[in-house]
């Protein structure tokens, strides 16, 4: 029987997108609607061999029964009878064809565009012409054999463009998502279930101080001398601009390259952009490695199916294509992103590329912007260049032949950069099509870049996201069951799932995210960097007072801190006292503590996040006048607007700030149009619990801060 795509039988637009995704028809597509999911699994899930992991160690296999047998493909069985429960539904398509080409792909693509008239998009995103969005270019061509010369040619010599980082059989990623059934496995998804970590502490000349989590049992990895797929060595070395790795870079690479989840806290915008290509390359180095792998055995079952043999199980992907998801907070480092990944892409293509400069890339008032901004400080300044709207999604969908489509559908992108928001309008919607989070079910990796910038918007709606990652879907989405990794099956997701999370500071919010939804069985891995503190930034001569608020329990450490502040100091604040600025970081905090004072009948003013400018205006000719007793000033605020207030000769930090330096920043304050004022009459008070521990070391030090925290003494004086 010819193969059926030769067949004059017209496919439907579903059978064809099976073509493009998968290689083959799927055969569940004749699945009536009453069998559910579940059952579907369970029976791809019912063949010999293999059981369900229930977090619990079960007895290994015998190897002495099985010696002498001989080695037999499980396939057919469980292949078999999977087909064979699902014949009553509807007969499958005749003589279909397992694979499909590269150049059938595009077609089968451009005919989907064709019936439907349009390009498939996310959700509430209007459509441009694809004639006037595309970008082309001319780029250094990969051979077309070097997928298969790259095993051949991995023990060469380095070259004149310096080492050949080649794919080779020394690779993390294919031990880390390879269908293990071992006892060995088994023992280390029971230890990741019970977070059963063995923590070591090393010293890093580069990083600083790393904390490793490794299972028990575990040794240390060693370094990856090769660990790039060797057509993206030489896009990776453009965007590097240089043919190594900087050694910040090769450092923190080998943490990513093992696999392991990994928090670091030492991000600052002057090595954020070296940080930003590092995890690119790791970014698109995993999804190359993984198409090529689907590749190859797309070409395994094709010259089985051509000679009419059976190749066994080749189980290569997930439920749902997606398998990197990147989590940023504004636009302009989406923009600076998705342009590194296309470099590393090396794309000929690049489709819907008009339309993304124009939502994503800088608009016609950033010029006005950077003038209005000169004298705001550097960190303010890469902050906030560009577009910095913090609701977007976007898809990007990589071809065999060297091209990108951008703000490609989320079920048939490979990689997904959005914000928090951005995703929450989809996965937190309360009912109705909108609400959809099947597409995060199979993510083999997430990276959140920038979480001190996330913490300044709403960390909830990142919490969400990863309650809902990693999930059973609620649809097959045309998935090819004989394809799937048995571990997705079995629901073991999260623990293949590898975590990053990148901020310039630590916080007990993303602590609870590392310790609840980061339990990679590769291990974990923590790197904080010393402070040398905030204090030792302040220019200005007037003495600094840390004030330890005694609390009972963490739990009633917010009204602890309350009560005291009540009492201590709006007492002390007497009728004639002005010039006073109460700094605030948490909105609550600062809601509750403005709702007091309008209570006790104190002229105030309040600059929040929601004040506008104009509002922020008059307080503060307010305050410099003399017409106000204090300004309440929140976190959030400041770190959005940086206001140069003026004539405060008192200060009060209710709560220590997040940021660091926005410490030293206030204090200076003191000094602007001060000069008739006398040190003596300038104060500065700071309360703190034994539970601000982190914040409290970035602003005195990690030389002080156990004294500061634990000592018998609760108050400590700055000169």
């Amino acid at each position: 029987m010819p193969p059926a795509r030769k067949t004059k039988t017209k496919l439907s637009r579903k059978e064809l997108q099976q073509l493009k995704e998968y290689g083959e028809l799927d055969p569940l597509s004749s699945i009536t609607e009453e069998k559910s999911l579940d059952d579907v699994i369970s029976k791809a899930l019912g063949r010999s061999g293999y059981g369900r992991f229930t977090g619990k160690l079960g007895k290994g296999k015998s190897t002495k029964a099985n010696k002498g047998a001989p080695k037999r493909s499980t396939r057919p069985d469980a292949y078999s009878r999977l087909l064979s429960s699902l014949s009553a539904a509807g007969s499958l398509p005749v003589g279909r064809d397992p694979v499909v080409s590269d150049d059938e792909d595009d077609a089968i693509e451009d005919m989907e565009e064709t019936e439907d008239g349009s390009e498939a998009v996310n959700e509430d995103e209007q459509m441009h012409s694809a004639a006037d969005s595309d970008r082309e270019y001319n780029v250094d061509e990969v051979d077309s054999d070097e997928l298969d010369s790259e095993a051949e040619q991995g023990n060469s010599s380095d070259t004149e463009d310096g080492p050949k980082e080649m794919y080779e059989a020394f690779d993390y990623m294919e031990k880390h998502y390879a269908d293990d059934d071992s006892e060995k496995m088994h023992k280390k998804l029971a230890a990741a279930t019970g977070k059963e970590y063995r923590q070591s502490i090393t010293e890093d000349s580069i990083l600083g101080p790393v904390v490793t989590y490794d299972l028990a049992g575990e040794k240390a990895k060693p370094v990856n001398p090769r660990p790039l797929k060797q057509k993206l060595v030489k896009p990776a070395h453009k965007l590097n601009k240089s043919s190594e790795f900087s050694e910040f870079q090769h450092k923190l690479f080998n943490w990513l390259d093992q696999y392991r989840d990994v928090v670091y806290s030492g991000r600052s915008h002057s090595n954020g952009d070296e940080l930003t290509t590092a995890y690119a390359i790791h970014a698109m180095n995993h999804v190359m490695k993984a198409k090529d792998l689907e590749r190859k055995n797309n070409a395994k079952l094709a010259k089985a199916h051509a000679a009419g043999n059976d190749v066994g199980e080749l189980r290569d992907r997930g439920f749902t294509r997606p398998r990197v998801l990147i989590v940023l907070p504004f636009r302009n480092s989406a923009f600076r992103l998705i342009e590194k990944l296309l470099t590393l892409a090396s794309a000929g293509k690049e489709k819907n590329f008009t339309r993304f400069a124009k939502e994503y890339g800088p608009d016609e008032d950033e010029e006005r912007r950077h003038n209005a901004n000169k004298r705001k400080p550097e960190d303010f300044k890469s902050t906030f260049a560009g577009n910095i709207d913090d609701a977007f999604r976007i898809g990007l969908q990589l071809h065999y032949n060297k091209s990108v489509k951008l703000y490609a559908d989320f079920y048939r992108a490979d990689i997904i950069v959005a914000s928090p928001i951005g995703l929450r309008m989809t996965t937190g919607a309360q009912s109705g099509d909108r609400k959809d989070f099947d597409f995060l079910s199979s993510i083999e990796m997430v990276i959140v870049d920038q979480c001190d910038v996330l913490m300044m918007q709403n960390w909830d709606h990142l919490v969400h996201l990863f309650e809902h990652m990693n999930l059973m879907p609620k649809k097959d989405h045309g998935c090819d069951f004989s394809r799937i990794r048995l571990w997705q099956l079995d629901g073991m997701a999260k623990y293949r799932r590898q975590t990053i999370l990148l901020s310039q500071y630590m916080t007990p919010e993303m602590q609870a995210l590392f310790n609840h939804h980061c339990s990679s069985i590769e291990g974990k891995v923590r790197i904080k960097p010393a402070y040398a503190g905030a204090v030792n930034d302040v220019v200005a001569k007037v003495s600094q007072v840390f004030k330890r608020v005694s609390v009972r329990k963490l739990a009633s450490a917010n009204d602890d801190r309350f009560g005291h502040f009540v009492d201590q100091t709006l007492s002390d604040i007497e009728k004639d006292q002005k010039h006073l600025l109460i700094f605030v970081s948490s909105y609550f905090d600062f809601v509750r503590i403005r709702n007091t004072c309008k209570d006790r009948g104190y002229i105030f003013a309040a600059i929040s996040e929601y004040s506008t400018k104009s509002e922020a205006m008059r307080a503060r000719i307010k305050l410099y006048e003399g017409e106000l007793q204090f300004i309440l000033y929140s976190e959030r605020a400041h770190f959005y607007h940086r206001y140069p207030i003026k004539g405060i000769h008192h200060l009060v930090f209710y709560s220590l700030p997040d940021h660091p330096h926005f410490y030293s920043e206030l204090v200076n304050l003191m000094l602007t149009h001060n000069n008739d004022v006398s040190a003596d009459q300038l104060s500065c008070t700071a309360f703190y619990t034994k539970f601000d521990q982190l914040k409290l070391e970035r602003i005195v030090g990690s030389k002080l801060v156990t004294q500061l925290a634990s000592s018998e003494r609760s108050q400590f004086t700055f000169a």
